[in-house]
């Protein structure tokens, strides 16, 4: 017990930390994505999903539970880590690393952790706890769309997809740093395999922020031709 306490202590404990429970969020974004992305499919299908998770509850609470669990774990570790960092640098410590070494998304990582912080906070509100019918459920031909109608309006304000489109870049950032860092911290890269693993990488935060993003384009498209 005292050794896995000390390991934890230690900079690769929390950096298997930050990895594993990195690795347990992504694959719950790529389970939400599929489920965000059928709304291509219209309100019926849209909506049935919506519903099918509905009655998977109380159950759901205990997962959803168990992700804030996981969600503020790896929070915590990565701020152990910055602090780590930060602490074992020299007075005027510079970076010298080149941009080979430290990828775009590496670099901006503590920018795009806390916009995606923030924006969950608000993704929750705007969308989880706000009922699904009512007034914000109603589309043009005056009926009740819930969940669907929901979403569909609030992506027809410019200002919320725009917001939306920003937060899920910087998802996607975070999500190929995030990768890459995965199979850094378990040994998996090597001299020959890193440019690999971080094309990989960037090629999965691409796809995934791309793929969100495409939702409000979407709406915005087709709200404005009327359709």
């Amino acid at each position: 017990m005292l050794k896995t306490i000390h390991h934890f202590q230690t900079s690769i404990g929390r950096k298997q930390v930050v990895a594993t429970t990195g690795l347990m969020l992504i694959l719950f974004i790529i389970g939400h994505l599929i489920g965000n992305l059928l709304i291509f499919g219209g309100p019926e299908l849209y909506n049935g999903y919506a519903a099918f998770l509905v009655k998977l509850r109380p159950g759901l609470f205990v997962i959803e539970g168990a992700l804030g669990v996981v969600f503020l774990i790896h929070i915590f570790f990565t701020y152990m880590l910055i602090h780590d960092n930060v602490r074992a640098r020299p007075k005027n410590y510079k970076i010298v690393a080149t941009k080979s070494e430290r990828s775009f998304a590496t670099q901006i990582m503590p920018f795009t952790g806390t916009i995606i912080f923030a924006f969950l906070f608000y993704h929750l509100w705007d969308f989880t706890f706000t009922p699904h019918h009512g007034a914000q459920s109603i589309l043009r031909d005056g009926k009740d769309y819930g969940l669907y109608g929901l979403v569909y309006n609030a992506f027809s304000d410019p200002l919320h997809s725009t917001f939306y489109i920003i937060a899920m870049m910087c998802l996607g950032f975070h999500l190929s740093h995030g990768v890459e860092s995965f199979f850094q911290t378990y040994g998996v890269t090597n001299t020959k395999h890193t440019a690999t693993i971080r094309m990989i990488s960037q090629t999965f935060g691409v796809l995934v922020g791309w793929s969100f993003s495409m939702i409000p384009v979407y709406i915005l498209v087709k709200n404005l031709s009327g359709n």
